[in-house]
């Protein structure tokens, strides 16, 4: 059994008879973790509680020792493990630590992504997996898939990511501007970038159509769409012009609903798509 290991900044879920095993980074409220989970009708509450602070934190080298560990019983196994970004959080560099006792049996890609498109190097990784590539081939195919990938989501506020230092000040300003609705990507080193910024969220919705196009989408591998918050308005707007734009039907790509660890940082009201380039 070849594992795919990843963590809860992408979109997919726990499902180990798939051999796919979701690592939850922690969300802290007010610097401790909750006793019980928090709705997401209760998290988006306190997102904007006064005197609450949401944040997240790394998953532990002791985490991933015990994740291994177990994983690793059958000394024919292997894990192929697809991270956030190292640029954005130290989850990689923990899982690094872990691997070292494995040397061959655990192989680490550092992403370079998050969120949606995160979502679709996982979603090609257990693909090719299942196509029948090595552990090894499989870590390789998705180094170089990364190249390929690419994120375009509206953030109605950079306020999130300015708070949790996921972008400076200066490009957050942007975000502070009456009307303006950026729209976000992820560069070549792993970190946030603003791709655009237009005024109003309907010419917001068209430029991350146009931006995804003008990329030039490959239908043939995955697709990923998503949201942050209750309402799935803007999601629902972008999919009908992304049909438009692209001239296909995407009634098969269900939007994903964004994990809190992601919601923390954007916070509500946040679509985007994820995907792959033609090349």
């Amino acid at each position: 059994m070849i594992w795919i290991v990843t963590d809860s900044a992408q979109e997919l879920k726990n499902d180990q008879d798939k051999g796919l095993v979701v690592v939850k980074l922690p969300v802290l409220v007010n610097g401790e973790t909750p006793k019980e989970e928090i709705s997401d009708e209760q998290f988006y509450m306190l997102l904007d509680s006064d005197g609450v602070n949401l944040t997240t934190s790394q998953f532990s080298p002791a985490g991933f020792e015990e994740l291994f560990a177990e994983l690793l019983k059958n000394p024919e196994d292997e894990v192929v493990a697809v991270l956030l970004s190292s640029g954005l959080s130290g989850t990689f560099n923990s899982a690094r630590l872990a691997a070292m006792e494995y040397e061959g049996r655990v192989h680490l890609v550092d992403s370079r992504n998050a969120c949606l498109s995160q979502t679709a190097l996982v979603k090609e990784a257990l693909r090719l997996r299942d196509q029948g590539l090595t552990a090894a081939q499989l870590a390789k195919a998705i180094e170089k898939a990364r190249e390929d990938v690419k994120l375009f989501a509206i953030v109605p506020t950079l306020k999130y990511l300015k708070k949790g230092g996921r972008i400076s000040a200066a490009k957050a300003a942007i975000g502070e501007l009456a009307g303006i609705k950026p729209i976000v990507t992820i560069d070549e080193n792993g970190e946030v970038g603003v791709a655009a910024q237009v005024r109003g969220l309907k010419k917001a919705v068209r430029q991350v159509a146009a931006l995804a196009n003008k990329e030039g989408v490959d239908l043939e591998r995955p697709i990923v769409l998503g949201f942050s918050g209750l309402d799935r308005e803007t999601v629902t707007s972008l999919t009908a012009e992304l049909e438009n734009v692209l001239g296909v039907s995407l009634a098969n790509e269900e939007p994903y609903s964004l994990s809190q660890v992601l919601g923390v940082h954007v916070g509500p009201g946040a679509a985007g798509i994820g995907f792959f380039t033609k090349k």
